[in-house]
């Protein structure tokens, strides 16, 4: 005698378990996003960007405003930023007594990411604006620092008798 082919019900998968399997695996997606973005800072830590006045560079290791014997650099951003203007003008002023030269350039500041564009106001043939650097700024209680790569500006806030 030969055995016969049995028929099983339990291989077999139903139409609503698939959907049921569908609808489980998407709320569960639904559920853990919350979780995943919970460690993504919404802001930048700490307090965010701001520049305006007069700055002395107390120590540089940058080479656009190297430190010598005998020589100041001072940066004059005006009024800064007033009036949701994130941009002006920028007067550098290198001072090597008895000369002083000044430098006239343009800055943007992204506050959000507490980065400061300077730039020369425009190109040779060009009205456009120039990236002369890029810095992350960091204030603290003294004034600010300016960081690009490895280089390091300290700034703090001039005197009027400088």
């Amino acid at each position: 005698m030969t055995p016969q082919p049995v028929e099983t019900t339990a291989c077999r998968r139903s139409p609503l378990a698939g959907k049921v399997t569908a609808w489980m695996a998407a709320a569960g997606i639904a559920l853990a996003a919350p979780v995943l973005r919970a460690d993504i800072p919404d802001q930048p830590a700490g307090p965010m960007a701001s520049v305006s006045g007069y700055y002395k560079v107390v120590a540089s290791s940058d080479p656009l405003f190297a430190m010598k014997p005998q020589c100041e650099w001072f940066l004059d951003f005006g009024g800064g930023e007033s009036a949701g203007r994130h941009s002006g003008n920028l007067a550098v002023s290198l001072r090597q007594n008895p000369s002083v030269k000044v430098r006239m350039l343009v800055w943007q500041l992204y506050s959000e990411s507490r980065t400061l564009v300077v730039g020369n106001q425009t190109a040779e043939g060009s009205r456009k604006a120039v990236m002369l650097a890029h810095w992350k700024v960091i204030p603290n209680s003294a004034g600010l620092v300016l960081q690009r790569g490895d280089y390091q500006i300290a700034l703090r806030r001039a005197d009027a008798s400088e």
